[in-house]
């Protein structure tokens, strides 16, 4: 990772982060804490609301908060539910959990856990040097992802280790790589996507063992739970809710088109009505994009670029696609400066991946964190430039073979 396109972005990186520090160190609670989401209001609150849902052994029928937040798999339940026993969340509210050392201390030693085993699992995709491990860490998408102490960091991790060792000589390595996907999967449900490398590679009888495994350990957890499989359609209820909740309109820092396509139309005072009807065009270009990257997928050969056409697609077409699921993007980024191509709209991936990464607070206006708001409009331009550059690669190919 010595080229040029690296050591340029390692440089603007490292300024940046060093004015966000220098910001935040002389005003400690000012704009630049706008990094985190709600300025750590509700701090490490994934965790702790979890372990409060989970604390009775009921999360689907627990109505703190709404049932629309109870949509996660039991498996995922059951996870959290090994780290309850150091602190009784039974009657205890976030108030409770920031008061108490055990709580918190258990939540950090989780959350440090997750970003070294998201960065064990990065190495063993491609070697990077400190200085990335330092702008990745202090990159808005991570400062984020930890301070909520989401899941989504360790479903991270899973997905690097499926991507690193699926194409591994040792068969026992290849076997780990699926049960990571499928972990992956069942804590995220849309990192399914990636099994498309598997099924490009013809690897039919890894596609049926990982269906079989996530199907297993999907179904079987809940009979750990009071009413057991009559948890399923409660499940399927706060899905639907939690999909109602979390619309376009709903106000919070995330990734995807239709979302900003929202707020711009309640930043103008569009009417609700015409909001509705002009929302049917972000949708129908975020599909269309999804089919042509998945299709282009099948025929690019950088390495990059085809992780990035599926991963793109992983980021931007679900609606509730949190601020943190910018994660997922950063191996396409390393195997990016990995490689040598030299070429000037490199150049422009370059500065559209330093707008992604950029920690720095320029403000918020009516909720919306503009930074936020730069980092997904960047990454929707990294979109529409790999598609048109991948597009034209393929009719190149196909017009030579003609």
């Amino acid at each position: 990772m010595n080229n040029t396109i690296s050591i340029k972005l390692q440089s603007i990186m490292l300024v940046v982060i060093t004015l966000f520090l220098l910001f935040l160190l002389f005003d400690p609670l000012g704009n630049q804490f706008n990094v985190f989401f709600a300025k750590t209001d509700n701090l490490f609150a994934d965790f702790f609301n979890v372990q409060l849902y989970i604390s009775e052994w009921d999360p689907y029928h627990n109505t703190l908060n709404g049932l629309a937040e109870k949509n996660y798999l039991p498996i995922v339940y059951c996870f959290f539910k090994l780290f309850s026993g150091f602190y009784d969340y039974s009657t205890a509210t976030l108030t409770d959990c920031y008061a108490s050392t055990t709580a918190m201390f258990s939540c950090m030693m989780l959350v440090v856990f997750f970003v070294l085993l998201m960065y064990h699992s990065l190495s063993k995709l491609i070697t990077f040097n400190w200085a990335m491990k330092f702008i990745i860490f202090f990159s808005s998408i991570l400062l984020f992802s930890i301070e909520r102490g989401n899941v989504i960091l360790l479903c991270a991790a899973f997905m690097f280790y499926f991507l690193a060792l699926k194409d591994s000589v040792d068969k026992r390595i290849r076997i780990f790589a699926l049960v990571c996907l499928c972990l992956a999967c069942l804590m995220k449900v849309y990192p399914a996507i990636l099994g498309i490398y598997l099924l490009k590679e013809k690897r039919y009888k890894a596609i049926v063992c990982c269906a079989i495994f996530c199907i297993a350990f999907a179904f079987i957890p809940f009979l750990l739970l009071p009413g057991k499989f009559e948890n399923v359609p409660q499940l399927i209820s706060n899905v639907m809710a939690n999909s109602e909740t979390y619309d376009a309109y709903k106000i919070y820092p995330r990734f995807g088109l239709a979302p900003l396509f929202a707020w711009s139309f309640s930043f103008f005072h569009v009417e609700r009505a015409m909001s509705d009807i002009l929302l049917f065009i972000p949708r129908i270009l975020v599909f269309i994009s999804v089919v042509i990257s998945l299709f282009l997928f099948f025929f690019e050969n950088v390495q990059w670029k085809k992780l990035a056409l599926i991963i793109l697609p992983l980021i931007m077409f679900p609606t509730n696609s949190a601020f943190y699921c910018g994660l997922y993007f950063i191996p396409v980024i390393l195997l990016f400066l990995s490689s040598n191509e030299g070429r000037r709209i490199d150049f422009f991936y370059m500065l559209l991946i330093c707008v992604f990464l950029n920690p720095f607070q320029i403000g918020v206006i009516r909720s919306i964190n503009i930074s936020q708001t730069f980092s997904n409009i960047a990454l929707m331009s990294m979109w529409l430039l790999l598609l048109i550059e991948s597009a034209n690669s393929y009719m190149a190919r196909k017009k030579s073979l003609k």
